[in-house]
């Protein structure tokens, strides 16, 4: 403890910042060496297919198109312009496999940033140094970024990033279109919009419009084109998707161990309609309760999504990567340690044996160990859930409260202003 104090007293925001910054971009060299000396998962077959497809038919065309091995282009239309950018890069040398690892991989770069401050108003400085370094060395997003090879960092940092512009930074244009992009990268963050726009609305009218008309302007140029040409694909592949169908997680899992009763086939069907409302209304309620748990009320929304989602597969994982460290630190450990145990258990067995060098062909179902592990991460995201829910209704409401007021004072600031006063009183000192 006595470590701890000293570290906290020596430590600025600037110095804080800077410790995760090295941190952080140690971890992007060693992913983007991954990237460059491994295959990947079989996504990564996937995503050759989709960029042959969008060198035929465009980022648009693909909606629709017949790929001759299973495949199913589920992704929003921000990902077709995001596959063009990928073929030039291989036009120019840059293989794909490395390309769309260095974007996840850039992203927890910048996630690692935005914990620091989003924790750094809300909590300790020191936590906040120990929440950024975890994100950077976080073993979840080394192994999904810098191998597996799929876009989920990138909307979990934008949905964040989101937060931090609105809530910390009074920028609602760039929150808008922060959260604008993310959904054009996975629908998933689609979650985070409702507790997003009542925190913009407690801010007032201009900020809510400000906001509105920035979200709307990025859906619509993101969303607009396909909508309009490939409408009916665009659903079908896209907003009706069920999500992968490895049932070996959660409530899946339960109803499995209980003989698949009604409601399981229940929630694969109209009950993931629920699941998402849930997961989007209960944030919002927070917000609305407690506008100063803006951060916390949208990671609980990432990771209340994973636990109830009856749709799982191990990239998902990431969503609660820098969700369950915004809620608390310890939280965030707990996930990240045991998720990171359940993705190296699984990838090694995928890849024949550790170094994972070997060309993944297919997925298989986990075993009844990984199963037990994944419960375990599982009820870490259960923990994380019910700490936001138990702050948010155990304490007295503050909706009479400004929600430009953080919950906690931040340390950081504070240490800026008492520098500030400082400097003021040497010039009054020098001019007297």
């Amino acid at each position: 403890m006595t470590v701890l104090r000293v570290l906290a007293e020596r430590l600025t925001v600037s110095r804080g910042r800077w410790v995760v910054i090295a941190v952080a971009l140690v971890t992007l060299a060693a992913k983007l060496t991954v990237a460059a000396k491994t295959y990947g998962t079989n996504d990564i077959k996937h995503w050759m297919d989709f960029a042959a497809a969008v060198r035929n038919v465009g980022p648009i065309g693909i909606y629709g198109y017949h790929f001759h091995v299973y495949a199913v282009y589920n992704h929003p239309p921000l990902i077709g312009y995001f596959l063009q950018l990928i073929n030039f890069n291989e036009h120019i040398g840059i293989p794909l496999k490395v390309s769309i690892r260095a974007a996840a991989s850039l992203a927890d770069f910048v996630a690692a940033l935005v914990v620091f401050e989003l924790v750094r108003r809300r909590r300790s400085l020191l936590d906040a140094t120990a929440s950024g370094s975890l994100i950077a060395l976080s073993p979840v997003l080394f192994t999904i970024s810098g191998f597996h090879g799929n876009t989920d960092p990138i909307f979990t940092m934008l949905t964040l990033l989101s937060v931090y512009l609105l809530a910390d930074r009074s920028r609602p244009v760039w929150s808008g279109l922060a959260i604008g992009v993310a959904l054009g990268v996975k629908v998933v963050p689609v979650v985070a919009v409702p507790s997003l726009l009542i925190f913009a609305a407690m801010r007032g009218r201009r900020s809510f419009l400000r906001f509105c008309s920035a979200l709307a302007l990025a859906l619509a140029v993101i969303w607009g084109p396909a909508a309009i040409l490939k409408g009916p694909a665009l659903r079908a592949q896209v907003l009706d998707y069920p999500g992968l169908g490895l049932g070996q997680w959660g409530l899946m899992q339960f109803g499995h161990w209980a003989l698949d009763p009604w409601w399981v086939a229940w929630l694969k069907g109209p009950g993931r309609i629920v699941v998402v409302a849930v997961c989007a209304t209960v944030p919002a309620i927070v917000v609305w309760h407690r506008p100063q748990m803006i951060a916390s009320a949208v990671a609980l929304s990432l990771v209340a999504f994973l636990a109830f989602s009856p749709a799982f597969a191990v990239q998902y994982l990431a969503w609660a990567a820098a969700a369950t460290v915004v809620i608390g630190f310890w939280n965030g450990l707990a996930y990240n340690v045991a998720a990171g145990l359940l993705l190296v258990k699984v990838y090694t067995r995928w890849s024949g044996g550790f170094p994972w060098t070997k060309k993944m062909a297919f997925y298989s179902p986990l075993t009844p160990r990984e199963v037990v592990l994944g419960m375990l991460v599982w009820a870490a995201l259960l923990i994380a859930s019910w700490r936001v829910v138990r702050q948010a209704f155990t304490t007295p409401s503050e909706r009479h409260e400004s929600p430009n007021k953080h919950v906690d004072e931040p340390v950081g600031r504070r240490q800026d202003e008492r520098a500030s006063i400082t400097r003021s009183e040497a010039v009054s000192t020098s001019r007297g």
